[in-house]
């Protein structure tokens, strides 16, 4: 009886040794899959951040051109890309934030409408559009000047 008690608990441990062998195939099995599902969401992940950094200088090629102009720069060389001398606040905040002439989102606003009325050089032609002020009206002290040359 000793005997075969020892038999069916040898044969009791083999069928636990081949369970748990089963168990860590399965398991390396699914490890595999799951670093490989990592490994491509990762690459997604730096595809993606690539992709919207080129279309971040992609999507507007001024962007480029203003990069190391100052606001009123800037601003002009939009104003004159328009066609017509004019511009958007809202479209000129975006661009400009984008070149890097602008670094504060939060006051965007306010340093481009300080900009605005502390250069002279813009006139407000309709809610957040400014044109570009004609030369001849450059005021009355710089026509006097002209006039007395």
């Amino acid at each position: 009886m000793v005997a075969a008690t020892k038999h069916e608990k040898y044969e009791e441990l083999e069928q636990i040794k081949t369970e748990l062998a089963g168990q860590a195939d399965r398991l390396r099995s699914q490890l595999k899959d799951t670093e490989a599902h990592l490994a491509a969401i990762v690459l997604a992940i730096e595809v993606w951040k690539s992709k919207s950094k080129s279309k971040a200088v992609e999507s507007n090629p001024l962007v480029k051109e203003l990069r190391g102009m100052t606001q009123v720069q800037a601003l002009i060389h939009l104003a004159k890309h328009n066609g017509n001398n004019r511009f958007r606040i809202k479209d000129a905040k975006k661009i400009l934030m984008e070149a890097g002439v602008v670094k504060s989102k939060k006051n965007a606003s306010t340093i481009l409408f300080t900009t605005i009325q502390r250069s002279g050089k813009f006139m407000r032609v309709a809610p957040g559009e400014y044109e570009i002020l004609p030369k001849q009206s450059l005021g009355a002290s710089s026509v006097a000047i002209k006039q007395i040359a």
